[in-house]
């Protein structure tokens, strides 16, 4: 069943988002960092964004672990940020030039061959130092 996460990893790098799409049921739930995010349309929206933000975006898979219908990912995000980025205290970085390469983890819940939950982790302060944001811009908005 977990190689439904395989074809989600190659989907993300070769950023097609049809295939990626077909790597989820029809009614799914990802939660990360900004929040949840429900629904096809929904999900299919945060990965353009993402590919706006960082157009050369690639994962390297470390670990994946498999138990039963959930499997967990440890990999590295890595790109050059070149387009507008929603930050999660809802401002938008504009494109800054500076490479990322940030560790992160994802938690897939898999049913009948498909995503029915993801869980999304990865080191906010790690990216948000290496795009040059100054600690006092990561606090509570004014």
């Amino acid at each position: 069943m977990d190689e439904v996460v395989d074809r989600y990893v190659s989907a993300f790098n070769a950023h097609d988002l049809g295939a990626i799409m077909d790597c989820y049921c029809s009614k799914p739930v990802t939660v990360g960092p900004g929040g949840p995010v429900e629904g096809r349309s929904e999900i299919a929206s945060y990965y353009t964004r993402t590919w706006q933000a960082f157009p050369d975006m690639h994962f390297t898979v470390l670990r994946k672990v498999v138990d039963g219908a959930a499997t967990a990912v440890t990999a590295v995000a890595t790109g050059r940020h070149t387009g507008p980025f929603a930050l999660t205290t809802g401002d938008v970085l504009q494109s800054t030039g500076r490479y990322i390469s940030v560790r992160c983890c994802w938690f897939f819940a898999l049913q009948e061959g498909v995503i029915v939950n993801q869980q999304i982790f990865y080191d906010q302060l790690e990216l948000y130092l290496q795009l040059g944001l100054p600690l006092s811009r990561l606090g509570p908005p004014d």
